[in-house]
Order: structure tokens, then C-alpha cells, then sequence
């Protein structure tokens, strides 16, 4: 199995970090076809070929996910779209 870790620093309040989190598990549902569920300030993301979360820290972002054989052939572009969608919410100089 191939696992990915991405972490990214914020200045946000929790709730406005929730929100771009929010964003993010739509879209996540939207191009993985995945479940998201919230357990407190862990978004829980399940689909066949990846199990992840999204956790909001006071001051940073951390996504985590293990990929199943299938997409590890693809860890790279999943790898990619993971950045590229943390990097619309939670860009480096939001400040």
C-alpha cells in the first residue's frame, strides 16, 4: 500500500478552516466518488482504494491516506490533485 502525508500551515479561525475543508471533501466526493464523514475536527474520507482524513489543527492542515493497489499505480497523480486542491484552500500566502 502507498500512503501520502501533505501538511499545510493556516492562520484561520477553526470555523472559517472547517469551511475550506468542507469545500475540499466536496470536491474530493466529487472526483473520487468518495464518502466523507466528520468525527470532530477529523474528516473521515472512505472509498474502496483510499481511506484518509482531513485534520484541522489550530495552525495547520494535515491529509493522510492510504491507497489501495489500484490507485497506488497512480499515486502520483493522486498525489497531484491532492496539492493541487489543498493548494486552492489553503494557499502558502493566504496570511
Amino acid at each position: 500500500m502507498s500512503r501520502i502525508h501533505l501538511q499545510r500551515s493556516h492562520e484561520l479561525t477553526p470555523q472559517a478552516a472547517r469551511e475550506r475543508v468542507n469545500r475540499m471533501a466536496k470536491v474530493l466526493a466529487q472526483k473520487f466518488d468518495a464518502e466523507c464523514s466528520w468525527q470532530g475536527e477529523v474528516l473521515s474520507i472512505e472509498h474502496p482504494n483510499v481511506n484518509g482524513t482531513v485534520t484541522i489543527g489550530k495552525d495547520v492542515i494535515v491529509i493522510e491516506a492510504t491507497l489501495g493497489f489500484l490507485l497506488a499505480m497512480f499515486r502520483n497523480r493522486v498525489d497531484e490533485e491532492l496539492v493541487r486542491i489543498l493548494d486552492k484552500e489553503f494557499p502558502d500566502d493566504q496570511g
